[in-house]
């Protein structure tokens, strides 16, 4: 299924559910690494979770096909302030 405007498809692979896993338990693993202090359980429970559903997002927003057409709903006034 294509969302979106446009009558082409986006190349993104879609994963299966045991690929999806393979690549979650893969960063999972990154980021353990990156903690040598180690972390819990319950935390490497929310890594999961928050890694899988950042997948499934990531797909679904591929699914919408963007050409060089395709303007932004709404745009974003200039800031006169400068920066802060």
């Amino acid at each position: 299924m294509t969302v979106g405007s446009g009558s082409a498809r986006s190349t993104y692979p879609v994963l299966t559910e045991p690929s999806r896993a393979a690549v979650a338990a893969r960063l999972v693993e990154i980021v353990t690494l990156r903690h040598p202090e180690g972390l819990a359980p319950h935390q490497l429970d929310e890594v999961m979770a928050s890694v899988e559903s950042q997948l499934r997002a990531t797909e679904r927003l591929h699914q919408f096909v963007l050409t060089n057409a395709d303007e932004p709903a709404f745009t974003m006034p200039e800031s006169s302030g400068g920066a802060r």
